[in-house]
């Protein structure tokens, strides 16, 4: 460093009434040039919209309506679109299905088949979701729908079973829709609340009954007596012999109309093709509720036909098939789990039972004329859902029904979660039991927490079986840990080739996730030297980090230094830039020529995108470098290729395996359980709520399982976890409960970055934790003195290892933190006996001197540090650099070192 640069670059600062002050203004420049950490870098995924948006629920497009920027300019049409989307849904609720196109789908079918119909339909269900946004009913609830299927169903009860083409029903017809709503929220509050079961249609059958049992005494309003008539309650007089019975004569048309006809009988169509219309709406939401449709339809239609001989007339119309079609929806995936045989036995036993009810119902209903409605089901299904739970059979929370393909999902994913996480119901409170659903944020958090750590693991692990089994069961694979971290980020650090692959193309994983230590899965590949992954990863898209570009720089200067040309092409060939400068406005081809190497800046300016113009912070050229040598061969070259135009020749990626690499990715499987790799994470989430409770007595409970030596896929411990969330509690649990020798053992542990849980305190500034471990750890002194590498034996590992300390130990002196640095020393990671020098020369030392941070000057006087006095490149000692500063109370500390 000589005077030059010195006054060119900070003297503007300096003065000696201000010291303080400069030194703000220095940092800042400092920051702008060393410190990178980008806060925002963290993936935000947006909504897009897809053909997939469109089925199932429609949750995309529900999570659009909810924005407060969806039409912020244009609120009345929002609540006409919403409106128009929840009466949609309302229809479609009919069925069970939760889905706007559904309903529309329906809707076609049912204009289809009778278009008066479809239109009390359409104004009851208008009706009653008015009512329910009226008088405030939950707002969920109304968007999915729940408020409007009723009214849809009454309107078109009283349409059908009175005189549909007279308009003196419609006031009627609106006013019994409202009571629908009314009569659903107030039955809600005993079945939903209390009993726990669903109220299903039943508010649709009691406020259609009021109405059509009234209009028997009405004046001026009649039933349409060609469909109900109120007789005697009798019996079937003309019954065959017992030894005589036989099936009546169903053709196969009778029965396969029937079956669909009962489909549309939901809706009191008997137009077969209306039901399979509703088919395909109901399977555009989801194909188990339309699989369940026609097996009940079939079911009932054939119990009925076969089982019981009940009329041709009534089989081919599918009058006993509707409410089977309800069961079987129900049962069968609605509101039970469809998981197991035994909920097949027990939706088909459903169905049987639903025709014998219905059979029962009509009988003691036709004394007064009227029709079952969808009674039989509705009492069949609360029937079966006050039995249940039973070991075999898991019922749906209420809270979150859905559809049958999100409960299986959930059911799913949370038994396989809470198989692998063995300790679970000993540490989280989720998922007690293994047959028992669980609510969508129960899903959400562990889609969100356990999965991430659970496929990371896996990598970690280099399990591929069990991480295709678990990207078979879940939605969304591209989910990162609580530290922004992925699968690829472990699989690039382990090395794993087969796995990355897997990841890449298969899953189509997000190659370029930056996690919250600014690093890219290409970046954590390189800095653990694994070459065949990391040039894998590039050829796929994988590119470094901008915040890491100037560190990068260092490396690849350290390379220059160590005249290490593997290391050298290796970082190029990955797609770094030569022409990026390191921390201090150095440049690769400058110190190239600095360390006189020809061999290196033959490849730098033949075979990458060097520049030869380009002037670093002394405002020298690379050929002005040059001049100043003994010999001038360099020189000569740098003019005749600065003469030249450069064609710059295409980097190839070498794929050789290094046979390393290759037994990395086959065999280096954790030699720790999985249950243990798993365990620091559980651990750390019981101590949420900061009760040790549940860590107190999980150790008591496992005595033999050593909890404080297990480390998950970051060969992270407990204690960095706890100081990454900011979890004193355990932190000061391990202090009470370990010896201090091994509490002193705990803490120095270092994870895959080499960092200690007081290192991870000082990054993400949990103060208590820093003061409290610094009150209770004891100092370790460490005398081994690091060696130089040997030119023989210099791989990727053993150079990058080198010069991560020394750029950790330089942007930590020019930055002033002298906790850390301190810390550090105490644990061994820096000794006194080494300089940590960087290939100009420039030591800790020098860089607390030039940005003016005497702390860390006396700091290191004080742990006896061996660079005081060491002199860079350019033959300036710190002291030089202080008096050039006129730093008077540096100069005044070092001159006393000096005498």
């Amino acid at each position: 460093m000589n005077r030059e640069y010195l006054n060119n670059n900070l003297s503007n600062f300096i003065s000696n009434d201000n010291e303080q002050e400069s030194n703000k203004r220095i940092w800042s420049l400092f920051e702008e040039n060393i410190l990178y950490e980008d806060e925002n870098h963290i993936n935000i995924n947006k909504e897009k919209l897809s053909w997939r948006s469109f089925i199932g629920s429609m949750s995309h497009i529900d999570n659009i309506y909810r924005k407060d920027n969806f039409m912020k300019n244009f609120k009345r049409f929002k609540f006409l679109l919403i409106l128009i989307d929840s009466i949609f849904r309302g229809i479609s609720q009919v069925m069970f299905a939760n889905n706007p196109l559904s309903g529309i789908i329906i809707t076609i079918g049912l204009f289809i088949g009778n278009w008066e119909l479809t239109l009390y339909g359409i104004l009851g269900t208008t009706c009653s979701t008015l009512t329910a946004h009226l008088f405030h009913f939950n707002y969920n609830s109304i968007r999915a729908g729940l408020y409007g299927y009723n009214g849809c169903l009454t309107a078109m009860a009283i349409g059908y079973f009175t005189f549909a083409k007279s308009p003196q029903i419609i006031p009627f017809v609106i006013i019994m829709s409202i009571f629908s709503t009314i009569f659903y929220q107030s039955i809600s509050k005993i079945l939903v609340h209390r009993l726990g079961i669903p109220p299903f249609t039943f508010s649709f059958q009691v406020s259609s009954w009021i109405w059509l049992l009234g209009a028997l005494k009405y004046r001026y309003y009649f039933i349409n007596g060609n469909i109900l008539s109120p007789t005697l309650l009798t019996t079937v007089v003309n019954k065959p012999q017992l030894l005589n019975v036989s099936f009546p004569g169903y053709s196969v048309e009778d029965n396969f109309v029937g079956f669909f006809a009962s489909i549309a009988q939901v809706f009191f169509i008997e137009y077969p093709y209306t039901g399979g219309i509703i088919l395909v709406g109901v399977g555009l939401c989801s194909r188990i509720l339309a699989f369940f449709a026609l097996f009940g339809a079939v079911t009932g239609q054939l119990t009925a036909a076969y089982l019981l001989g009940l009329p041709r007339n009534a089989i081919y119309n599918g009058l006993w098939g509707y409410n089977t079609v309800l069961t079987c929806q129900a049962l069968g995936g609605m509101f039970l789990v469809l998981y197991g045989y035994q909920i097949w036995l027990f939706t088909l036993y459903g169905s049987i039972l639903t025709i014998f009810v219905q059979g029962a119902v009509s009988s003691f209903l036709s004394s007064c004329g009227m029709p079952t409605f969808t009674f039989p089901f509705t009492f069949i299904c609360w029937i079966f859902c006050l039995m249940i739970p039973t070991k075999n059979l898991i019922p749906v929370k209420l809270t979150d029904c859905n559809i049958p393909e999100d409960h299986l999902y959930r059911y799913r994913l949370s038994k396989f979660v809470k198989t692998e996480f063995k300790y679970m119901n000993k540490l989280s409170s989720i998922i007690s039991s293994l047959n028992e659903d669980i609510t969508n944020i129960e899903l959400i958090k562990i889609e969100k927490e356990f999965i991430p750590i659970l496929m990371s693991t896996y990598t970690f692990r280099n399990d591929l079986k069990k991480m295709k089994i678990l990207f078979n069961k879940i939605n969304n694979i591209h989910c990162i840990d609580f530290t922004n971290r992925t699968p690829l980020h472990i699989s690039a650090c382990q090395g794993y080739l087969r796995i990355s692959k897997w990841l890449i193309k298969k899953v189509k994983i997000n190659i370029n996730s930056m996690d919250n230590f600014g690093s890219t899965p290409l970046f954590d590949g390189f800095i653990n030297g694994n070459l065949n992954v990391t040039n894998y990863i590039y050829l796929n898209g994988g590119k470094f980090p901008s915040t890491k570009y100037k560190e990068l720089s260092f490396y690849l200067n350290a390379f220059i230094y160590e005249n290490y040309i593997d290391g050298i092409k290796y970082l190029i060939q990955l797609g770094f830039n030569p022409n990026e400068t390191d921390y201090d406005g150095r440049y690769s081809l400058h110190l190239a020529v600095n360390t006189n190497n020809l061999n290196i800046i033959r490849y730098l300016v033949e075979q990458t995108s060097i520049s030869l113009d380009i002037k670093d912070h002394f405002n020298k050229t690379p050929y002005q470098y040059a001049l100043e040598l003994s010999q001038s061969d360099i020189a000569n070259y740098l003019l005749e290729k600065k003469n030249q135009i450069i064609i710059n020749k295409n980097i190839q990626i070498i794929t050789k395996v290094d046979s390393t690499e290759q037994i990395n990715d086959k065999n280096n499987i954790s030699s720790m359980s999985l249950e243990q790799n798993l365990l620091p994470y559980l651990l750390s989430i019981s101590a949420n709520d900061n009760n040790m409770d549940k860590l107190s007595n999980f150790i008591n409970e496992y005595p033999n399982i050593k909890v404080f030596d297990c480390f998950d896929y970051d060969n992270r411990y407990l204690s960095h976890i706890a100081a990454i969330k900011g979890q004193f509690e355990i932190i000061k649990y391990l202090s009470e409960y370990c010896s201090k020798s091994h509490f002193q053992q705990i803490i120095n542990r270092e994870d895959r970055w080499n960092l200690s849980t007081l290192d991870y305190a000082f990054i993400y500034k949990h103060n208590h934790i820093i003061n409290f471990i610094k009150e209770h750890l004891l100092s370790m002194e460490n005398n081994s003195i690091e060696n130089e590498i040997n030119s023989q034996n210099k791989t990727m590992i053993s150079i990058l290892n080198k010069w991560k300390k020394i750029y950790l130990f330089l942007t930590l002196s020019a930055s002033g933190n002298t906790q850390r640095i301190e810390s550090l020393f105490n644990r061994g990671y820096f000794v006194k006996q080494e300089l940590y020098a960087d290939y100009d020369g420039r030591t800790p030392m020098h860089l607390a001197t030039t940005y003016g941070h005497i702390d860390v000057i006396q700091l290191l006087i004080h742990l006896g540090y061996h660079g005081i006095n060491h002199k860079d490149r350019w033959g300036y000692s710190p002291l030089d650099i202080a008096l050039q500063m006129k730093f008077n109370n540096i100069i005044y500390i070092l001159q006393q070192q000096t005498h």
